[in-house]
């Protein structure tokens, strides 16, 4: 139901995370390492709500691996309830935190273009 794919753009990384009946883009957040903290932006489109989660992901990646990251996407299921978008939220993290274990065991020389379904 949630896809957290990484393209690695010479050193820093470009993450999409998508899923539920329409995935589409939501947000976008860019996260960069200022030497000893993650400097994170970002831009939601009028009408989505992943930018708060998306936020949260890029500061947990760039401070983590102390570098760049681009996470975008969107997630979406019609007429979704509270508990449908908890869900979706706790499986967004799993697959996140599957992506950065993957990330952190393969290195980013052996990770250029993978998924975690």
């Amino acid at each position: 139901m949630v896809q957290c794919e990484i393209t690695h753009v010479g050193s820093d990384d470009f993450i999409l995370v998508t899923g539920g009946s329409k995935p589409h883009l939501g947000a976008v957040v860019i996260g960069t390492w200022e030497g000893n903290y993650a400097n994170v932006v970002s831009h939601g489109l009028p009408h989505h709500k992943e930018e708060e989660l998306f936020l949260e992901l890029a500061k947990v990646w760039c401070s983590t691996f102390e570098k760049t990251v681009v996470i975008t996407g969107g997630i979406h299921i019609d007429n979704a309830t509270k508990n449908d978008i908890e869900n979706l939220v706790d499986k967004t993290w799993e697959k996140f935190f599957i992506l950065m274990a993957d990330s952190k065991t393969k290195g980013s020389q052996s990770l250029t273009n993978s998924a975690i379904n």
